[in-house]
């Protein structure tokens, strides 16, 4: 993009219907298209009211029902100064929580949690990896860009991918799988308290990992040893290793994807835990934990995938989750911890725990909550956005 197609200040004004700027006086980021009173007239805009008053700056798209996301609350440019600003604050509430460092895998930036609509910024030892889901952001990149490749590369990062999938269909935008800068010769290394994992950046889940479970992870590590822990929807085996780690007698690693579970195995070696001591089982979670023994498991992780991606979805999740919650209650073991989560958005708090409440009747099992989980630091959300709140969590122990 050259500069003369760059947004240029003053960006144009989109209006709104009267009435709905309510939302925006409350500083809640979110603009649907219907409350827009004429056509989105480019991918950066001042929001105004229907009197022509400005209430905010942000991005814009034609084709999405979100159709505008603000970036500042004022009349004022989404300029590098401001860029910079934002960017600083992130790394330094990372610092701050002693998340970042140069084998640590941290979040940096969480879009609309750390006032950064759209952008996803993962740290992975060495390497950056981007996700851009606006046109907005893509519009605005020449600014922006800079900017953080000069902030990162001060903090010794030296490889850059971007991973820009999520959101980019709706914004009209192809999805992105390359290497920005640097080199990759294979996965990268972080270091997680004990653990030493691995993560392929181009090819793994999301942005190559879920850091989001970090600290359950940890979690879990505390309380195994000696214990039978499965690890269900288990990816590249992150709660395994914590497990193994802490001293688990048994480990087992329950996932569809055979490449992941060669993937976890690999760590499983590469930690100097036994293999005699992981079992590797591969297949569907729902049909593979049908089959499994009753009680037989002493740490139960439940962590499936996000089964509600839209509102709609909601209901036909609940079932999904109740279901698979109630096959983890009953492989665990009378005086077991469960652990069940919900990476579903549209579920709120709420919904999610009536799930495993009713799963666990179902499976005629009563349990003591031990822990309301949820997101950790690095992924915070805004007070003025609720909906940032995606990931929910119960640590149980069972009777």
């Amino acid at each position: 993009m050259s500069d003369s197609s760059l947004p240029r200040w003053p960006y144009p004004l989109l209006r709104l219907k009267p009435g709905k700027e309510a939302m925006l006086s409350r500083h809640h980021p979110w603009v649907f298209s219907g409350a827009l009173a004429e056509a989105v007239p480019g991918p950066v805009v001042r929001l105004a009211d229907a009197s022509g008053n400005v209430l905010g700056v942000g991005t814009a798209s034609a084709v999405n029902p979100l159709a505008a996301r603000i970036f500042r609350f004022e009349n004022e440019p989404l300029d590098a100064a401001w860029f910079r600003a934002r960017f600083q604050s992130a790394l330094s509430l990372r610092q701050e929580l002693a998340l970042d460092g140069p084998e640590a895998g941290c979040r940096w930036v969480f879009g609309e949690g750390d006032f950064l609509p759209g952008l996803v910024v993962d740290r992975y030892a060495q390497a950056l990896v981007l996700q851009v889901g606006t046109a907005g952001l893509e519009a605005l990149r020449e600014i922006w860009w800079p900017v953080l490749l000069e902030l990162a590369q001060a903090q010794g990062c030296t490889v850059f991918v971007e991973r820009s999938q999520s959101g980019r269909k709706e914004e009209g935008l192809d999805p992105v799988n390359r290497l920005l800068k640097g080199s990759l010769g294979g996965p990268l290394t972080i270091q997680e308290g004990p653990a030493r994992l691995s993560v392929d950046l181009l090819k793994g889940q999301k942005t190559g990992f879920f850091l989001d479970q970090r600290e359950h992870r940890l979690t879990l590590g505390r309380v195994s040893k000696g214990q039978r822990v499965l690890n269900a929807f288990g990816y590249t085996g992150g709660f395994s290793i914590h497990a193994g780690l802490g001293g688990a007698s048994d480990v087992a690693t329950l996932d569809i994807s055979g490449p992941a579970l060669d993937h976890a195995e690999r760590d499983w070696v590469a930690n100097g835990l036994d293999p005699a001591r992981h079992q590797r089982m591969q297949g569907d979670a729902f049909t593979l934990m049908r089959s499994l023994e009753r009680g037989a498991w002493d740490r139960v992780i439940v962590d499936p995938p996000a089964f509600a991606k839209q509102r709609k979805d909601v209901d036909a999740a609940f079932k999904a989750y109740k279901d698979v919650f109630r096959l983890g209650a009953l492989a665990t073991a009378p005086g077991g911890m469960l652990g069940c989560f919900s990476c579903s958005q549209h579920l709120d708090r709420i919904r999610f725990q009536e799930a495993v409440w009713t799963a666990l009747l179902e499976a005629q099992r009563e349990a003591q909550v031990l822990a309301h989980l949820g997101q950790p630091a690095d992924h915070p959300y805004a007070l003025n956005h609720p909906e940032g709140f995606y990931l929910k969590g119960l640590w149980l122990r069972l009777i």
